[in-house]
């Protein structure tokens, strides 16, 4: 399952829509990451966010824009791609579980993405500001704040699909592990 996802995340990836001076393009990775925090818990949503990064850092073209090598893993989005494993691990943590009741579960996945989602932003702001110089509150006006409500929205999305494939008798690590 950490491959699926890592081939996911790959595939989903390099489409991208760069939003003219920001550093920081919208993908779909962020919704990947929520499904993979929910579904496959902290340490396989991690693993297989570290597989992506390591099919990036060798050179396939798997990051946003059809980018790879390790000029992207470590150039100013850097922080946001470590981001995706801490999320997993942070986020998976919190989602937890499956919860008796559907209502339960959700409101654990919602709170875990919710989570994930801060610790991509902190870590990649801090890394961008970081590396482009700027202070912390430009780096999070423009690489966090613009992409709050689109983050949200794909939230609004991962949540429903991830607690509804939670509940069915898919043999996931979430459902089967200890966390």
């Amino acid at each position: 399952m950490a491959a699926t996802f890592a081939a996911l995340i790959s595939v989903v990836s390099p489409v991208s829509i760069p939003l003219g001076p920001l550093p920081v393009p919208i993908t779909l990775q962020v919704f990947v990451v929520y499904l993979a925090l929910a579904l496959l818990g902290p340490w396989y949503g991690s693993l297989s966010m570290v597989i992506y990064l390591l099919l990036g850092a060798a050179g396939l073209p798997v990051f946003a824009g059809l980018s790879g090598g390790g000029s992207v893993l470590f150039g100013p989005l850097g922080g946001y791609l470590f981001g995706f494993v801490a999320a997993c691990l942070v986020g998976g943590f919190v989602a937890g579980r499956r919860a008796e009741t559907s209502r339960s579960d959700t409101l654990r996945v919602a709170v875990g993405s919710l989570v994930g989602l801060a610790v991509i932003y902190a870590i990649g702001v801090v890394w961008l500001s970081n590396y482009l110089g700027w202070s912390l509150s430009k780096g999070f006006a423009l690489g966090a704040l613009t992409f709050i409500p689109v983050d949200l929205l794909k939230a609004v999305v991962a949540v429903p699909v991830a607690v509804r494939l939670r509940r069915s008798n898919l043999q996931l690590p979430v459902n089967t592990s200890r966390q």
